[in-house]
């Protein structure tokens, strides 16, 4: 197939107004050893086929509400509704969290390393974040709405689910992380619990925002956000 000269480093466009098989008949296409049904639409780069792939991705830094049956099949208490949060670094990097929402009245955060998916629970990420007392958490999702008694009932259930763990201070919840993701981290040894949770934070979460205050401040509203919409539509 010619090439046009007007193209840099040898590129064509097949069948589009500068392509010499533009308009030709099935016959004339067999002559010229073309495809008979050729439709063009790609390009040819140094008598190479290329494609231009065009990627569908949610809009970054946005929360997007998902309802997928699938998710009930990711483990006991998992209901169909999730929020999800596309984050860009400043190298162009994305990271996904997904916060699942649970009939008990928890919350677990989803997030991949190194092509494997882990779940945290919510109030672990947002103690070890800035130290939040479970006041500060409660008042943080009802943003002052306390005469909501459903709302307020459905974040007592989400403060009282983490009681099991028995971590009070955002140091214990960091050690507590560093602990449990050393070994799939790959961390050296002499980096104490604490700073591989530390680390962890800022590598997994909200990766978009580098203050903890500000990642603490939008779990909060995203926590609001399903908890308030997502547990209306629960038994």
């Amino acid at each position: 197939m010619p090439i046009s000269t007007d193209f840099p480093f040898h590129s064509h466009y097949c069948q589009s107004v500068r392509c010499n098989l533009r308009g030709m008949s099935s016959a004339d296409l067999v002559k010229k050893h073309e495809e008979p049904e050729e439709f063009g639409g790609y390009f040819i780069i140094n008598g190479n086929e290329r494609l231009i792939r065009y990627l569908i991705l949610p809009r970054r830094h946005s929360v997007i509400a998902l309802t997928r049956p699938s998710f009930v099949n990711r483990g006991p208490s998992y209901t169909p509704y999730a929020v999800q949060v596309r984050c860009v670094r400043p190298d162009q990097t994305s990271l996904t969290n997904t916060l699942h929402y649970l009939s008990n009245g928890s919350a677990m955060l989803r997030f991949s390393w190194r092509k494997q998916e882990y779940v945290v629970p919510i109030m672990l990420i947002l103690k070890a974040l800035v130290s939040a007392s479970d006041k500060e958490i409660f008042e943080g999702v009802m943003m002052q709405d306390y005469e909501d008694t459903f709302l307020t009932d459905r974040v007592e259930l989400l403060l009282r689910s983490f009681k099991m763990y028995t971590l009070r201070t955002g140091d214990q919840c960091l050690e507590y992380l560093g602990n449990k993701f050393r070994v799939v981290l790959n961390m050296p040894e002499d980096w104490t619990n604490k700073a591989v949770g530390v680390w962890l934070i800022n590598k997994v979460v909200l990766v978009h925002l580098d203050s903890p205050r500000e990642k603490f401040r939008m779990l909060l509203c995203v926590g609001s956000f399903i908890i308030f919409n997502f547990s209306l539509t629960l038994p």
